[in-house]
């Protein structure tokens, strides 16, 4: 019968021996307490913790190594337990009273019961998750501080999937989609704006994920409030086991630039007094036009004209009256031109009409028109005087060898032709090759 206890108390504590060496491998602090909260039990974790043996452990309360005035939720989840009988799983932040150290514990605690069911104590099991949460803090702060400088950039910053859905957009970008950086998350741009402007917005996109590599441009977009915008994008790959699943883009808004450089390309392309076409445009295009017209076995006619006795109105009236005269003859003459005609002024009182499509009843009928609508142009100052006012025309038509200095030339001689002529007419070759052969 000896025998037979010795034996059972001998399992038992290897039992015993065999539990606290599983409770000391377990890499959290585990714990008992009485119904006073005085601890029972603690692993070797918890020993460690407090700096002292097990033996030195049992009887003591929390008190005794922590800040209660600090370390309220200790004392609250111990109340829960051991008065109401409940399980309990929160975030303790716990003050130790020797150095005034804070440790951040999830800890879950639950009641211990007798065979009746009453609660004679209390288990608990800490986890240390202090680093983790100034990781976290770390983090926050990080991302914080990552957002204030994202969205302090004057350029749209967004990350979006292998769908094109959005991962992230800065304020300006969620803003630009009439959308909050928290409601953009897991959109793409075709559930914001119409489709066309998703697939012409999404054309690097497609070209960034589809070949992995850095895509650069120009990207042009209509804004929510009918806008057109204009952007210079950057959009960079995040690849993933070797395949791209993302990217980052920034998109600069460059409007401002390409409204001034369109302005710029307006002033250099128009004559800033009468609005039609600069010396300069009206050539690149007249020799445009000449070679269409080449190949496709056409005609273009050249008419030079300018203002009879121009200076005479200059010294005359002042330079004030010439300008009104210049912009009086080029109002008249374009109710005389189509809209496919090209119209420019060479410089002064010197005009050109480039007649595309046309032959030499059609550039002759064109340049009447002209020479009529200015004649009858009304020109007042002071006291309703009118200031008489004529043009001379002169026009060459073009054939298959002709360039257009040429034709330039030509149209130059027959104006002169017409001012000799006695002004306020048009000359052309046929005409005088007729006049000859009477």
């Amino acid at each position: 019968m000896e025998m037979r206890l010795d034996s059972s108390a001998e399992a038992l504590i290897a039992q015993v021996t065999q539990l606290h060496s599983t409770l000391n491998q377990v890499g959290a602090y585990v714990f008992t307490k009485d119904l006073q909260g005085r601890y029972t039990y603690g692993n070797q974790m918890v020993c460690e913790l407090f700096a002292c043996s097990l033996q030195e452990l049992v009887g003591r309360s929390a008190a005794d190594f922590f800040d209660l005035s600090a370390s309220i939720q200790i004392q609250l989840s111990d109340q829960r337990v051991l008065q109401q009988g409940q399980r309990v799983e929160m975030e303790e932040v716990n003050v130790f009273s020797h150095s005034g150290e804070e440790r951040v514990y999830w800890s879950v605690k639950q009641p211990l019961f007798d065979a009746a069911g009453a609660v004679v104590g209390m288990c608990g099991v800490s986890t240390d998750i202090t680093e983790r949460r100034r990781l976290e803090t770390r983090l926050r702060e990080q991302k914080r501080l990552l957002d204030t400088v994202l969205n302090s950039l004057d350029a749209l910053v967004y990350m979006k999937d292998h769908q094109r859905r959005y991962l992230y957009a800065n304020a300006n970008a969620a803003q630009l989609f009439g959308q909050t950086q928290a409601s953009i998350v897991g959109k793409s741009d075709a559930e914001m704006i119409p489709q066309t402007e998703a697939d012409r917005f999404g054309i690097m996109d497609q070209r960034v994920l589809g070949s992995g590599e850095k895509s650069i441009g120009e990207e042009t977009f209509v804004d929510v409030n009918g806008v057109d915008r204009h952007y210079w994008s950057i959009k960079v790959p995040i690849e993933s086991d070797g395949h791209v699943d993302a990217y980052v883009g920034i998109s600069t808004d460059i409007t401002e630039v390409v409204q001034l450089k369109e302005k710029f390309r307006d002033l250099a392309n128009t004559d800033a007094l009468t609005g039609i076409l600069s010396r300069r445009c009206l050539l690149e295009r007249a020799e445009h036009e000449l070679k269409r017209a080449r190949r496709a076995g056409a005609q273009v006619a050249i008419i030079a004209f300018d203002i009879d006795k121009f200076k005479l109105v200059n010294d005359g009236y002042g330079h004030a009256v010439g300008d009104r005269a210049i912009i009086s003859v080029v109002e008249a003459c374009k109710q005389g031109l189509r809209g496919t005609d090209l119209f420019g002024r060479i410089g002064g009182d010197e005009f050109v009409v480039v007649a595309v499509d046309t032959d030499l009843a059609g550039a002759v009928a064109a340049a009447e028109r002209m020479r009529l609508g200015v004649f009858n142009a009304v020109i007042s100052v002071g006291s309703g005087q009118r200031v008489p006012i004529s043009s001379s025309f002169g026009l060459a038509l073009s054939d298959l060898d002709t360039s257009l200095d040429e034709l330039l030339s030509r149209a130059d001689a027959m104006l002169y032709e017409a001012k000799q002529r006695g002004r306020n007419q048009v000359c052309y070759p046929e005409l005088l090759d007729g006049a000859d052969s009477l």
